[in-house]
């Protein structure tokens, strides 16, 4: 009978931030050099009221460019937000 294999846990667990937490993985490859990855998992109840997750694994090279992309998008999103405020105001005026 093979031995259960014990829930890998994370080389470095970060900090919550409300429903969104970090880690970082390390891994091994097949000539034995380490290599690390990080994780990204967000936290939310579905419209049952059952919790879920989503999980994003994200390799050392590619961290900038998520951290660029989701910079971008927060951008445009609070610029969007502001443009339909504003018009939500020319039409409450109107």
């Amino acid at each position: 009978m093979a031995k259960q294999q014990a829930k890998k846990k994370p080389f470095f667990g970060l900090l919550r931030r409300r429903n969104v937490e970090g880690a970082v993985w390390k891994n091994v490859d097949s000539n034995q050099v380490p290599y690390y990855v990080a994780s990204v998992s967000r936290s939310y109840k579905d419209k049952d009221g059952n919790w879920n997750g989503d999980t994003l694994y994200v390799p050392l090279d590619d961290i900038p460019r998520v951290i660029a992309v989701l910079q971008e998008a927060e951008q445009k999103m609070y610029e969007q937000l502001q443009a339909d405020y504003e018009t939500s105001r020319e039409e409450a005026a109107a």
